[in-house]
Formats: C-alpha cells, sequence, structure tokens
C-alpha cells in the first residue's frame, strides 16, 4: 500500500500524523497485532473517522485490514474503516467477506452491517452513497437474506438491521419470503408485496417487532389495509392494538376513533391520549416514525448542504412528534432523533430532544448550548455543562453572545486549554472591558497546537491549526478565530438578546486571568517531566519547594506547571499544555 502521510493533502496534518502512527505499528501480513495497535486504531476510528471519507485513498488501508490474510480482529476493524469508503470495489471487497461461510462471524457481521449502514452521522464531507453502490449492495444484502430463508435460520445476527437501510425491490422480494423470520429487518421501508406479506403473517410476528410493523403496514398500504389490520389485531396485546388504532385515526377510520375514546373513557392519561388522536387527525395519512426514519436510516445517500439540512429538521420533527403523548417503546429511536438533529444543524430542535428526552442530551450538547447562548440563558448554559466535557465551547458562546463576565467565570472552572476556552478568555476580557488582559492572553496563553510529528510540539499555529484555518473554518470557530488574529476574534462579538438574563456579577473570572497571568508558584503543584541529565533534578526540586510550591509525581490534571528536563516525549508535553499545565520558563525558578 503506497499511502504517505504527506499524499494525504485533503484531510488535516493532525490526522496524518495519528494515520502515521497506525501505519507504523501494523504487523506484517497474517501476524498478531499489538494491543498498542488495537488501542490505537480504535482511537483513530473513534476521534479521526468523520474526517476519512474526505481521502478516497484511505480505503485501501481499510481493504488491507480486510484482507484474509490478516487476523480476525484487524479484519473486522477493516470493515468498521470501510463504513467511510462505500465503492463498487469496497462493495465488491465487503460481499466476499460476508458470503464467506469459513471467515469467522464477527467479521462476517461486521462486513454485512456495513453493507447496510448509509448514515452520515458525524463526517464532514466526502461521504456518500451512490445509487449505483447503493444497488451493488443491496444485491449482496438480498443474496444474504434469500440463503437464510431457505434454511428457515438468520445466519448473522447484523443481516436483518442492516437490511434496515434497504429499500429496493430486489431486498424487499427476500424479505418477501420469510416476513417472520426477518421480523427484525422491518422498520421504515417496504413495498406493497412485502406490507401486504406482513399483514398476512402479522400474528406470527414476534412481540418485539410487531409495533413496527403494523406502522410500516399501514405507512405503505395506507387506508386500504386499515379493516384488515384491526380484524388480524382484534385479540392482540393492548399496546399493538391500540397502535393500530392510533395509526388508523391517519387514514380516516371513524370506528378508531370511537373505540379509542371508549378505550380512555376516565382514564387519568385520557387527556394524553385524546390529544394524540387529535394529532393524528391533524397529520392524514402520515406516519411520523416511518417516514422520520425513512430519511434517518440513509443520510448518506444524499450529500451536504441545505436539502440534507431540511430533510433531516423534517426527520427530527416526525420522530419526536408522538414523544409529545409518550415515550419511544424503542430506545434506539431517540439516537436517531438525535443524529437527525445534529444533521438538521439546528440548535432550537436540539432543545427540544434535551427536553423531551434528558438522556439524549449529549449527543446534541453543543447544538443546546448555542441555542441557550444565543438566548442569554446563562444559568441553564451554567448548569448544563457542569461536570461534563463542553464548558470550553460553552464559555466560548456565552463570550460571543454578550455575557463575558458568566463567560470568564465558567473558562476558570475548566483547566483544559482548547482553543474555544482560550478564545472564551480572550473575547471575554475584552468584552469586560480588559483588553489590556486580553492583549496578554493573544502574546502568552494560545493553546497549544496538535502533534503533526513525533519529535516536538509546534507553537500556536501549528500546520494543523493554520491547515483547519483555510479548508474547515466553520468545523472550529474558536480556533480559525485564534488563527486569523485578534481582529478575527473580535468580529465574532454579538450583541445578548433583549430578554438575556444579566451576566454573572462577579469578577472572579477576571481575578483568575490575572492569576494565571502573574504566574506565581506559591501554593501550586509542579511536574518534573522527563530525564534530567544535565540539569541537576535535586537542586531544582528544592528551588521549587523554597518558592511555595509542592511536587506532584505524575502528569495529573490540575496540575499548575511542569519543569522540562533535558529530554521528554513530545506526547506528555502534549497532554500537560492540553490540561492547562503550563511550562516553567527560564528564571521563573532559581537555577532553570
Amino acid at each position: 500500500m503506497n499511502i504517505t502521510p504527506d499524499s494525504l493533502t485533503s484531510v488535516p496534518p493532525h490526522v496524518r500524523y495519528r494515520f502515521a502512527e497506525v501505519q507504523r505499528l501494523m504487523p506484517k501480513v497474517g501476524e498478531a497485532p499489538s494491543d498498542v495497535l488495537l488501542t490505537r486504531l480504535e482511537l483513530f476510528l473513534d476521534e479521526m473517522e468523520p474526517w476519512l471519507a474526505a481521502q478516497p485513498e484511505l480505503a485501501d488501508f481499510g481493504l488491507e485490514l480486510l484482507d484474509a490474510r490478516q487476523v480476525p480482529q484487524l479484519r473486522q476493524q477493516g470493515a468498521v474503516w470501510l463504513t467511510s469508503f462505500p465503492t463498487k470495489s469496497t462493495v465488491d471487497a465487503l460481499a466476499a467477506v460476508a458470503r464467506d461461510t469459513s471467515a469467522p462471524l464477527d467479521v462476517r457481521n461486521q462486513a454485512v452491517w456495513t453493507l447496510g449502514y448509509r448514515q452520515r452521522r458525524g463526517a464532514f464531507g466526502g461521504l456518500l452513497w451512490t445509487p449505483e453502490v447503493v444497488a451493488a449492495a443491496d444485491v449482496v444484502l438480498a443474496e444474504l437474506l434469500e440463503a437464510d430463508a431457505k434454511t428457515g435460520k438468520v445466519t448473522l445476527e447484523q443481516l436483518p438491521l442492516a437490511a434496515r437501510h434497504a429499500h429496493s425491490e430486489v431486498v424487499f422480494r427476500a424479505l418477501t419470503k420469510a416476513p417472520v423470520l426477518f421480523g427484525n429487518a422491518m422498520e421504515c421501508f417496504a413495498d406493497a408485496p412485502l406490507a401486504e406479506a406482513l399483514l398476512e403473517h402479522l400474528p406470527q410476528l414476534s412481540s418485539e417487532h410487531r409495533r413496527r410493523c403494523i406502522r410500516l403496514i399501514l405507512a405503505t398500504l395506507g387506508a386500504d389495509a386499515v379493516p384488515a389490520l384491526q380484524e388480524k389485531l382484534e385479540h392482540a396485546e393492548f399496546d399493538d392494538r391500540i397502535e393500530a388504532l392510533f395509526l388508523s385515526v391517519a387514514f380516516g377510520d371513524a370506528d378508531a376513533k370511537d373505540a379509542l375514546r371508549r378505550e380512555f373513557e376516565g382514564a387519568t392519561y385520557a387527556k394524553l391520549f385524546l390529544g394524540r388522536m387529535a394529532w393524528h387527525e391533524e397529520h392524514e395519512g402520515v406516519v411520523p416514525t416511518v417516514r422520520g426514519l425513512a430519511v434517518a436510516r440513509v443520510t448518506a445517500e444524499q450529500p451536504r448542504g441545505a436539502a440534507l439540512e431540511a430533510a433531516c429538521g423534517q426527520a427530527a420533527d416526525d420522530l419526536g412528534a408522538l414523544t409529545a403523548f409518550a415515550r419511544h417503546a424503542e430506545s434506539y429511536l431517540y439516537e436517531l432523533w438525535a443524529w437527525a438533529v445534529r444533521g438538521s444543524n439546528d440548535p432550537s430542535r436540539a432543545r427540544t430532544l434535551a427536553v423531551t428526552h434528558p438522556e439524549s442530551e449529549p449527543l446534541v450538547r453543543r447544538l443546546h448550548v448555542l441555542d441557550l447562548a444565543r438566548r442569554g440563558r446563562v444559568r441553564q448554559v451554567q448548569a448544563l455543562v457542569q461536570g461534563a466535557q463542553d464548558g470550553d465551547f460553552a464559555a466560548f458562546q456565552l463570550a460571543v453572545n454578550g455575557r463575558p463576565f458568566a463567560a470568564l467565570e465558567l473558562a476558570s472552572t475548566t483547566r483544559r486549554q482548547t482553543p474555544s476556552v482560550v478564545a472564551a478568555r480572550i473575547l471575554g476580557c475584552f468584552r469586560a472591558g480588559r483588553a489590556d488582559l486580553g492583549e496578554r492572553l493573544l502574546k502568552e496563553d494560545l493553546p497549544p497546537s496538535e502533534l503533526v510529528a513525533g519529535d516536538e510540539l509546534p507553537e500556536f499555529p501549528g500546520p494543523h491549526e493554520r491547515w483547519m484555518a483555510e479548508h474547515a473554518p466553520d468545523v472550529d470557530p474558536a480556533l480559525t478565530a485564534l488563527v486569523r488574529g485578534r481582529d478575527a476574534l473580535l468580529e465574532l462579538a454579538k450583541a445578548a438578546p433583549e430578554e438575556a438574563e444579566a451576566d454573572t456579577p462577579s469578577l472572579e473570572g477576571v481575578q483568575s486571568i490575572v492569576k494565571r497571568l502573574f504566574r506565581g508558584l506559591p501554593n501550586t503543584t509542579v511536574y518534573f517531566a522527563g530525564e534530567f541529565k544535565t540539569m541537576s533534578k535535586d537542586g531544582l526540586r528544592a528551588a521549587v519547594t523554597k518558592a511555595g510550591a509542592r511536587e506532584v509525581h505524575g502528569p495529573f490534571p490540575d496540575t499548575d506547571y511542569y519543569l522540562m528536563g533535558d529530554w521528554c516525549e513530545v506526547t506528555t508535553i502534549a497532554t500537560l499544555e492540553r490540561q492547562g499545565t503550563r511550562r516553567l520558563r527560564s528564571g521563573e525558578v532559581e537555577g532553570l
């Protein structure tokens, strides 16, 4: 495989560096990977996956991992890797694995899942399932489904779940041959013959699949299916029967309305359920969960842009429509709802999800913070990010939206030295009337750059930061503004809205900046980083103690300073800098 970091011009330099790390750790074909490689590979996929599709050549690495000569752990990771590269050649390679009955089940299951997975989720760009590739993958899924239909047994547990993404006749025909066997595949896509087969076999379907099938049948066949559906469910479980009645209302069934009124007459929760009935009356012919999933399952079949954002917004509304009356029985619907919200890029929809289902809030937290900060909800922003990982982003948004003192106070609670928290401090100081502190922060306290080589940590802005500001300025606005300078950062400032809460009546945030810039040693902690050969570690340790500081024996979070020896791993320095630990400079400690 001839992929060098320098050839990866469509991804940021830090991604190239991380990929080169993985490459260096790769064993010879057929040899077992080290635990370090497996960890690095999993981290790379987790953290860098959004960028992969931007560089089509990286598909070759996934194909190398998938090679039959590799050990199963690497082959499975290869199938995961190829999720970002839906092409005819990758479909062919995955198909060969899926069909290979001698291959490990975990590897085949992942290959099948990748063949079906058409969700964009967090990918920044480049990921696109073209109609030709979709058709090629569907042929493979249909072949595997038909083979299982003949034996009456599902061989690969991921196959029905992967089939939920398929909306082609070839897959529908395969599912029609064994609708009960493939109950787990029935969700948001079907044609009339498949829906009719489901209707015929509805009593035989497992209870865990029946409600999804009821929705799918009515969404596909419409009013014509209502009488037969009611007959099939006459003696069904309460929840299934009630679901069918509600959806029948959407197709004009007056008897269903009467039945629902009788069912809930006098019940304490009658108002909620009658409200849902009214919703269906107002939205004739709509099965919102099915319509929302039909978008959420295939977001990678449409290029990024305004049209996709609008489609995701409608999907988010559909997936949340009925939660005003009752929670979704299937928890995974909330995850897909959250990704639809993220795809819509709409802060107000994030607010709706967060209020309706707080458990899903972490997936949309940044959009939720953005909504609250733009509306000046200072206390809610502070409460939302307390103890969370997004305090730096929240501080930045408060600074941008006219609440500088609250921004500085929130920034003081995080020791992570990210572009967002640094931008929040600088912009907060300027807007709080302390331009002097803002100027000093711009000169003395910028965030660390991302690693792009294994020998040194570049000064900010490094190659990665300059690349991001030029090629992907909207991914991290705080970073982009810091790279472009003070004026770009000040241009981000917006007036607080009229209904905004009052700013934090405290100077503690400003005082924390003063303390940080003062760089005094009394009552602080110091870590001795690296090897001390020519420098006297004992002498420096005595000087640090004399100055009123305390030594710590590890690069722990909340450490105030580090003192670098003659040599230290660049990754250690990067970790220290990112967690806000500052390097002691010459003259700040006796003997340094």
